[in-house]
C-alpha cells in the first residue's frame, strides 16, 4: 500500500472513532431496534438462526447501554434505565426458550421511546439533530401500552413510567450530562 492510501485509511478510521458520546448512544438506539425488528422477523418466519442472532446482537446492545451509565450517577433517571436495561436484559433470552415475541415488542417499544427522548434532548443539546425517518412522516405512532414488561417490578418499577423531554432528573453517561 502506497503512503497517501494508507495516509486516507488511517484517517478515515480515526475519524471514524471520533464519535461523539452523546451520537454514538444514538447509534446504539437505533442498531438495537433493527435487531430487535429483524428477531421478530426470524420469529414470524420460523428461522431460528435469524433470530437467535439478531437476539443476542440486541442483548448485547441494551447490555452495552447499561454498563454506559455511570455507576457513581445516583440520579432518578439513572435507576430509572438501569432497571428498564435490567428487566430487558431477564426477559429477551427467555424469547428463544418461550418462543413468546411479547418481550421483543415490548423492548422495541421501550427502547423506541427512548431513543426518541434522548433525539429530543441529548441530541439537541449537544447540537446533534436528526430528522424524522421516511417511516415516521408516513404514519402516526401508535400509543405504548400501559403494561410493564414482564420482570420490571422485580427491579424496584411498579410500572412504566412516562419520560418526557421536560424530565429534569439528570443522567450522565460516560461523563455527558443530559436531561431525560
Amino acid at each position: 500500500m502506497n503512503t497517501a492510501k494508507a495516509r486516507t485509511a488511517y484517517q478515515q478510521s480515526e475519524a471514524q472513532t471520533n464519535i461523539h458520546p452523546v451520537k454514538l448512544i444514538h447509534l446504539l438506539y437505533e442498531r438495537v431496534l433493527i435487531h430487535l425488528n429483524l428477531a421478530e422477523q426470524g420469529m414470524r418466519q420460523g428461522d431460528v438462526k435469524a433470530r437467535g442472532e439478531n437476539l443476542s446482537k440486541a442483548i448485547a446492545i441494551v447490555s452495552e447501554l447499561n454498563a454506559s451509565i455511570k455507576d457513581s450517577d445516583a440520579s432518578e433517571a439513572a435507576a430509572f434505565l438501569r432497571g428498564l436495561y435490567s428487566a430487558i436484559l431477564v426477559e429477551l433470552p427467555k424469547v428463544g426458550i418461550t418462543g413468546d415475541p411479547g418481550a421483543i415488542s415490548q423492548a422495541h417499544r421501550y427502547l423506541d421511546r427512548l431513543r426518541e427522548i434522548w433525539e429530543a434532548t441529548a441530541m439537541r443539546e449537544a447540537g446533534l439533530t436528526v430528522g424524522p425517518t421516511p417511516e415516521e412522516t408516513a404514519a402516526p405512532r401508535p400509543e405504548p401500552q400501559a403494561a410493564a414488561p414482564p420482570g420490571i417490578a422485580e427491579y424496584g418499577l411498579a410500572g412504566p413510567r412516562k419520560l418526557k423531554g421536560q424530565d429534569v432528573a439528570a443522567c450522565q453517561l460516560r461523563g455527558v450530562s443530559v436531561a431525560i
